[in-house]
């Protein structure tokens, strides 16, 4: 492993932030680093050393995924992004809302912001229910505002689509074609612990395969081990790449197409501005995000960050992929931002890739 890279992770562990971590870099077809770092835990009795193929809870990543689902299932069922969501849901066909349109969910500009605690302890069935009826926080296509809400929306489309629970759905279109065994939404069942990174520790319990999102983990609990769509998977980091080659590589993976390639080419076209003018949003995508993607990304970048501590970016020109996983918030989430840490090893990439 090259000593520049071995300093980098050797500094963010020595520095609490983050135990241990892997990492997936490539250019093109050269696979530049794939390694691991550290250990699962700092406290011993949670501890094992990370090996590239130590899963982690990737967070929000999995939105790129319920994203991926919903292009798809759209596709299939002929629906246009373009489509009102009240067409689906005729809860949001009240006079501030029936102006969204179902790429505005996958773009974070519809103006629905509403706190997910909110949600926790209602049923499923009141989610929606609540969600159409609390006041737009922007009208829509006026203003990002992520939010995990949008993602759950989509997700429920991407059910109504296809007649099919988004995990199975994302099971058999996304993660058995792309041979991403070690990818899953309940990792407890398949793996043991001693191969997932425990996540944090919150109020003396131990997430540790265990959803990390408190909306995801409410959601599965509360319907029938169902996803919420804005979170709950677990991966590792030659398993994702597999599912960034098929998005750089627009749709195509081992010659077989998964992905319609003017799908591709739309989500990181179609794009609003953040209120970060150097930041976009594509369909589920954040384009030329610096703040973890570095000034050396190329422009044009793709990717998406996750809460627990992944990043993964892409381009689809260059050929460069970047991901890193690692379980940032463990034992707690008070300690210092990756970020600084993950553009390092972005411009470690991006210089290497010119040897």
């Amino acid at each position: 492993m090259p000593e520049e890279l071995n300093a980098i992770f050797g500094d963010a562990i020595a520095r609490h932030i983050f135990p241990g971590a892997t990492v997936w870099l490539a250019n093109g077809e050269k696979v530049l680093a794939h390694a691991a770092f550290g250990t699962t835990a700092y406290q011993r009795e949670y501890s094992a050393p990370v090996t590239t193929e130590t899963l982690y809870d990737i967070a929000s990543i999995t939105k790129l995924f319920t994203a991926t689902a919903f292009l798809m299932a759209a596709r299939e069922n002929n629906i246009s992004i373009e489509t009102p969501l009240a067409h689906f849901l005729p809860e949001f066909g009240s006079h501030d809302k029936r102006e969204i349109r179902l790429k505005n969910l996958l773009q974070h500009n519809s103006g629905i912001e509403i706190a997910i605690q909110s949600l926790l302890e209602i049923s499923p069935q009141e989610w929606i229910e609540k969600i159409a009826a609390a006041p737009l926080r922007a009208a829509p296509q006026k203003r990002v505002l992520y939010s995990c809400t949008n993602f759950f929306l989509l997700a429920r489309m991407v059910e109504m689509m296809t007649k099919t629970p988004l995990d199975d759905f994302i099971a058999q279109e996304i993660l058995h074609p792309l041979g991403m065994k070690r990818t899953t939404w309940t990792p407890l069942e398949k793996f043991s612990k001693d191969e997932i990174a425990p996540t944090e520790i919150e109020n003396e319990i131990v997430c540790h395969g265990v959803v990390h999102d408190p909306a995801a983990r409410a959601w599965r609990e509360y319907s029938l081990h169902a996803s919420c769509g804005n979170s709950g998977l677990f991966s590792t980091a030659s398993d994702l790449a597999k599912f960034a080659l098929l998005w750089r590589d627009g749709g195509i993976f081992e010659n077989q197409e998964l992905l319609n390639c003017n799908d591709c080419d739309l989500a990181f076209q179609e794009t609003v501005v953040e209120e970060n003018p150097k930041a976009q949003r594509g369909l589920g995508w954040q384009l030329d995000a610096g703040f973890y993607m570095s000034e050396k990304a190329p422009r044009g970048s793709a990717g998406h960050a996750g809460f627990t501590g992944p990043t993964l970016w892409l381009h689809p020109n260059t050929k460069h992929v970047c991901i890193i996983l690692n379980n940032r918030v463990f034992p707690s989430r008070d300690n210092e931002s990756r970020f600084p840490t993950h553009r390092k090893i972005a411009r470690w990439l991006m210089k290497n890739s010119l040897l």
